[in-house]
């Protein structure tokens, strides 16, 4: 068995939020289920060339991808046994521009469809399996699993984020903001 074979990734969206903006969505991968080592972060970005979808390490967590917002917490979709370099090719052959959409998109709207067409294009690559369901209802799920965050917010310290499955199925992991 490869080296790359035997890798785990955990693939998660991480909401992040400001006081009185919409909360912004970022795909995130792991190798931990806590989201707290050799994390990956990708979001819509605007740049002189448009919005682009851009990759960056976060050393130990997440927190510090969006350094003035706030981490609410982490939506756990699925764990692989595929490498993170391996998931982020993949989701970089996904090819979404977001030129191809309408000028009159808030920045979190060209975000929350980046997740959705990431996800799904995961699912097409036989990456991750979701229901149909759930991919039907993808943007209902992931607001649910925002309510249910923003409920369990009294459960946890200021130094750790909540980490939930999509389904709400299993259990909920706290991780850390500071080392």
């Amino acid at each position: 068995m490869s080296q790359q074979s035997q890798s785990t990734t955990y693939i998660g969206i991480a909401l992040y939020a400001a006081e009185g903006f919409p909360v912004q969505r970022s795909i995130i991968l792991s190798t931990s289920q806590r989201f707290d080592a050799a994390v990956w972060c990708a979001t819509v970005i605007e740049t002189v060339n448009g919005r682009v979808a851009s990759w960056k390490l976060c050393d130990k967590t997440p927190a510090t991808f969006e350094p003035y917002l706030t981490l609410m917490g982490i939506i756990t979709i699925k764990k692989v046994k595929r490498s993170q370099d391996d998931i982020i090719w993949i989701i970089s052959n996904l090819g979404w521009n977001a030129q191809d959409y309408r000028d009159d998109l808030e920045s979190h709207e060209y975000a929350e469809d980046y997740v959705r067409r990431v996800l799904l294009h995961l699912c097409s690559e036989s990456v991750i399996r979701l229901s149909v369901t759930i991919k039907r209802d993808l943007d209902w799920q992931i607001e649910l699993c925002l309510s249910e965050l923003r409920k369990k917010r009294h459960e946890y310290k200021f130094n750790q984020y909540p980490v939930i499955p999509l389904m709400l199925d299993g259990d909920i992991v706290f991780g850390q903001t500071v080392f």
